[in-house]
């Protein structure tokens, strides 16, 4: 007989995702203004992309009025969990500055075009938290384009692939070691587009008019 599996609820899924949409969004350029409100908590964080790289122009067009389509959902955590207190240290502000600086190495990304929301939760929850955000928003940097949250490999590692978001936005300085990624810009952008159209219909986020929209609308040439 197979196992009875546990499920969360879910009303707690739309719980969550209801608590998520009140939380306010923040220019990453002013993440240290934010240190004291964000210190000691742990939990689940999302970034949102308003810049000119043509291969997220939808994405900027999602969020030309509001934080509404997340590039990336990460999770931040204290490596000890707990303290004997039961207190949590470090998190979310230390992740967010990692991810900062991340894009400040890299020559076609500007951290002025990134907005980010924060989802402060309980320490058990913080998983859970992040898989529920990222099954629902799907953003690209986590289900097309990965490698943004990663850190430098070991040395025996060394060998492996350059991956996909270092090899498109390059400048880390680790990332730079390693052997190319054939991937490029221009055989991602239509799997990124059809990607954000389809996520722009469900979530109700502003969609960038289609090509042909656009050429039915214009006047025939004389």
């Amino acid at each position: 007989m197979p196992l009875e599996v546990f499920q969360a609820p879910a009303t707690l899924r739309e719980q969550l995702i209801e608590f998520q949409a009140r939380q306010q969004c923040q220019e990453l350029t002013e993440l240290e203004q934010h240190k004291e409100e964000l210190a000691g908590y742990v939990g689940v964080y999302l970034l949102y992309y308003r810049g000119q790289f043509p291969l997220y122009a939808d994405i900027t067009y999602a969020n030309q009025n509001s934080c509404c389509m997340p590039i990336y959902i990460g999770k931040a955590e204290n490596p000890g969990k707990r303290t004997g207190k039961g207190n949590v240290t470090g998190g979310l502000v230390g992740r967010l500055r990692e991810h900062r600086n991340s894009i400040r190495t890299a020559p076609n990304l500007d951290v002025a075009e990134f907005h980010f929301t924060v989802v402060a939760m309980a320490v058990d929850l913080v998983a859970w938290g992040e898989a529920i955000l990222i099954r629902h928003f799907q953003p690209v940097w986590c289900s097309i384009i990965s490698g943004f949250g990663i850190h430098a490999p070991g040395k025996g590692r060394l060998a492996q692939m350059r991956s996909m978001w270092d090899e498109i936005h390059p400048g880390r300085l680790f990332a730079e070691q390693l052997p190319a990624n054939p991937v490029t810009v221009a055989s991602l952008q239509p799997q990124v587009t059809q990607h954000c159209q389809n996520i722009c219909a469900r979530l109700g986020c502003p969609s960038k008019p289609s090509e042909d929209a656009r050429g039915k609308g214009r006047l025939p040439s004389k």
